[in-house]
């Protein structure tokens, strides 16, 4: 019976409920994450491939594709040098390629822009030289 009268003591039992109240009042360290994007169809969705989805479509684009096989550069490899993108280049061209195809005056010109910066970069990235005479 002495083991039961000590733990069953009021004063026993009050510092265990200071204690517990004190213990919980420390906030526990939280975790927090972003989680990738889903697609309808329950496919996971990172942030790098929306942005090569993006640069692709922007390589369909008409002009795009134009001035790839101007400069002897096909869509196949221009879509293979993307994969070896690192992250800030591909951010770059991805905010760029979403411009291509605007309306007005303005979009036509960063369109055009976009689309030299597309093609110098991949060709810089496939090492081509360009050769004017």
């Amino acid at each position: 019976m002495g083991w039961k009268r000590m733990f069953l003591d009021h004063r026993t039992c009050r510092f265990v409920l200071i204690f517990f109240v004190l213990m919980s009042l420390i906030p526990s360290t939280g975790e927090a994450s972003l989680l990738e994007s889903r697609l309808s169809t329950g496919e996971q969705m990172s942030e790098r491939s929306e942005k090569i989805e993006s640069i692709r479509t922007a390589l369909e684009h008409k002009l795009v594709a134009q001035r790839l096989q101007d400069y002897g550069l096909s869509q196949e490899e221009a879509m293979a040098r993307l994969h070896t993108l690192d992250d800030e280049q591909l951010h770059q061209l991805a905010s760029l390629s979403d411009e291509i195809g605007g309306g007005n005056g303005v979009g036509l010109v960063i369109s055009v822009l976009v689309i030299i910066l597309l093609v110098v970069l991949i060709l810089k990235l496939s090492d081509r030289t360009i050769v004017i005479q």
